[in-house]
């Protein structure tokens, strides 16, 4: 079972503590605030930092952690170009652990790509989008891509994102705004 904490409620890319029931193995999803996260783990450190964006608030933030706490960070390859240290670049399709549950990475593909990554949690219902859901990112062919692929996952799927904080992902499917 994994635990959700909304640690920063930014409009466009929340920041969530997820934290595994079984192995205590705590990952850090899109810092914004890296005060607010260093608050939210107490004496415990990260295990691991992932972005679904490429914000510069996000890439400072996770940048900050990683330094302050060794934490390594996983991103899509769209990241190769920064400065980020980034321990692995993520493809689309892979799985990666968080404690005994695993999570699959959705990117976008294609010329065009998109910078947002989804992080889906099958077993536990969980989709994670960054700001996928929001403004003019629902424009960019490639994210209309993602959210089209995103309809293999059932329909009660609950989204944490950007706009979608627990919402089902069905009706957001059917019409994104």
């Amino acid at each position: 079972m994994m635990h959700v904490t909304l640690i920063s409620p930014h409009a466009e890319t929340p920041t969530y503590l997820l934290t595994c029931a079984h192995t205590f193995q705590r990952t850090v999803l899109d810092p914004i605030h890296p005060a607010m996260v260093t608050d939210a783990l107490g004496s415990h450190k990260p295990d691991l930092i992932l972005l679904t964006t490429a914000t510069e608030l996000t890439l400072a933030a996770a940048e900050i952690l990683h330094h302050r706490t060794g934490a390594p960070i996983l991103a899509s390859n769209t990241l190769n170009q920064t400065a980020l240290p980034v321990a692995r670049y993520l493809s689309d399709g892979e799985v990666v652990g968080l404690g005994p549950l695993a999570q699959t990475i959705y990117i976008p593909e294609g010329p065009n790509g998109s910078d947002i990554v989804c992080f889906a949690l099958g077993a536990e219902g969980l989709l994670f989008t960054g700001p996928l859901f929001t403004g003019n990112t629902l424009k960019l062919k490639a994210n209309k891509n993602a959210i089209a692929r995103l309809g293999t996952l059932p329909s009660d799927t609950t989204v944490h994102g950007g706009h979608a904080q627990g919402q089902p992902l069905g009706p957001l499917l059917e019409s994104p705004k």
